[in-house]
């Protein structure tokens, strides 16, 4: 790191979350290692999960994972590109995924908000859900005041 950084802290309550900004002449190894200490700060607030495919195991940012769900007795996670085995129960996983992302929706299903496309609430008692990849699913009718209290947290797109 060179010997100066300046750094400034404005505090501004039109931001609902923390905003970090860099700005330097060009991207370099100061600003690749800035950018490598907030990551790594994020990513122990928000571990990442240990997924299985095949032989390997892959380290999962939460932000990919569309969906968990239980099929055939074990714990999948789906993102974009592929569907991983979790070797852990379905509350297991629940409980280190970010509350502000992820929601149960049934007793065998959690989704990421920020990943929905839509969210359906013509079925009466129920919420159908579709999700960026073009997936669907539905809320269990237990699970839609969760679901619902969620939403009006803010859990939503990102782009």
């Amino acid at each position: 790191m060179s010997d100066f950084i300046d750094i400034k802290l404005i505090i501004d309550k039109a931001y609902e979350k923390l905003t970090v900004t860099i700005t330097n002449k060009e991207r370099s190894d100061d600003v690749e290692g800035v950018i490598a200490a907030i990551q790594s700060y994020a990513s122990n607030k928000v571990p990442m999960i240990s997924a299985y495919f095949e032989d390997g195991v892959v380290m999962l940012p939460q932000r990919q994972i569309f969906r968990a769900y239980i099929s055939r007795r074990k714990v999948m996670v789906q993102t974009a590109e592929k569907i991983y085995e979790v070797k852990m129960t379905l509350g297991e996983l629940e409980a280190l995924l970010d509350k502000e992302r992820f929601v149960r929706i049934s007793q065998s299903e959690i989704i990421n908000l920020k990943k929905v496309k839509r969210f359906d609430f013509s079925a009466i008692g129920t919420i159908g859900v579709e999700l960026e990849n073009g997936e669907s699913t539905w809320v269990a009718r237990r699970r839609v005041k969760n679901v619902k209290n969620a939403l009006m947290k803010g859990g939503g797109h990102e782009h």
